[in-house]
């Protein structure tokens, strides 16, 4: 099970008097030991809820499908949604603060973070234990001065580039690209929103740190893949291209043709060509 921490306002699910855009509610942390599990459907869950994970990772169930939060990563969930999680690995260990309130869906999705799990940096856990000293206090000043450590954390999930974070921003990548290598939505790109750093610095720290751009490498991993898929199993040409996030096959056979000079089929049949 693990240990589980919540620290809530003194009434949880009755909004303080004083009427701003959105109030915090509760703050806490979980360590979540391997099996873990939860699911609390929407209609118990009516705030937003962000998550900043410390250590391991999770799968956590969107409304339009699964992500997989990292260390350093962070995610929300939109008021009404159904929350369903669980461990991956031997831990999961995260931060997590609630707000609500008739402005709180479109304060965080003002931010523009999407709703995939993004790479943020190093979780803020002076933050997070500022919130729950605020919130211990009860008075409506903590209440008023919670926002405001709410909004830095919320800040802080854009990301924090600096240039001694470069080799972190470039395994970060490639772990993502590794795991993900059958999502057609992977490019430069999409990795670069995800990372939270802009394309043309992730371009520049790649070609400093790997020697090649990050479109190159995701090509190369790719291509990799498919030629092993090809040699090692008996998938059909049309699966393995749909492995390999190549939706369309002739595209595939094409890509195959100009790095080996076979097409798949033959590829495949010669078992495999240096």
């Amino acid at each position: 099970m693990g240990k589980i921490k919540i620290i809530s306002r003194p009434d949880p699910n009755r909004l303080p008097d004083f009427q701003l855009p959105f109030h915090v509610r509760s703050v806490g942390c979980n360590e979540s030991d391997c099996g873990w599990c939860e699911y609390v459907p929407g209609g118990k869950k009516l705030f937003v809820q962000v998550f900043w994970t410390l250590k391991g990772s999770g799968e956590i169930t969107l409304p339009d499908r699964k992500i997989i939060t990292r260390e350093g990563e962070v995610f929300y969930h939109l008021p009404g949604e159904d929350h369903r999680h669980r461990t991956l690995g031997k831990q999961w260990h995260y931060y997590w603060f609630t707000f609500d309130g008739a402005g709180a869906a479109d304060f965080i999705t003002s931010y523009g973070y999407g709703r995939d799990s993004r790479y943020a940096g190093e979780c803020p856990v002076k933050l997070f234990l500022e919130l729950e000293l605020l919130l211990r206090e009860r008075t409506p000043y903590a209440q008023r001065h919670a926002i405001s450590a709410a909004t830095e954390i919320l800040a802080l999930a854009g990301g924090r580039f600096t240039g001694r974070a470069g080799q972190d921003v470039v395994r970060r990548f490639i772990e993502i690209a590794q795991e993900s290598a059958s999502d057609t939505r992977l490019s430069a790109i999409y990795l670069a929103k995800k990372l939270g750093v802009h394309r043309t610095t992730l371009n520049r720290i790649f070609l400093q740190e790997m020697g090649m751009t990050p479109g190159s490498y995701l090509q190369e991993l790719r291509i990799q893949h498919a030629l092993s898929l090809l040699r090692e199993t008996e998938l059909p040409i049309k699966a393995i291209a749909s492995e390999c996030g190549m939706p369309h096959a002739s595209y595939f056979c094409r890509l195959i043709r100009k790095v080996t000079g076979f097409t798949p089929a033959d590829y495949r049949k010669q078992g495999g060509v240096d």
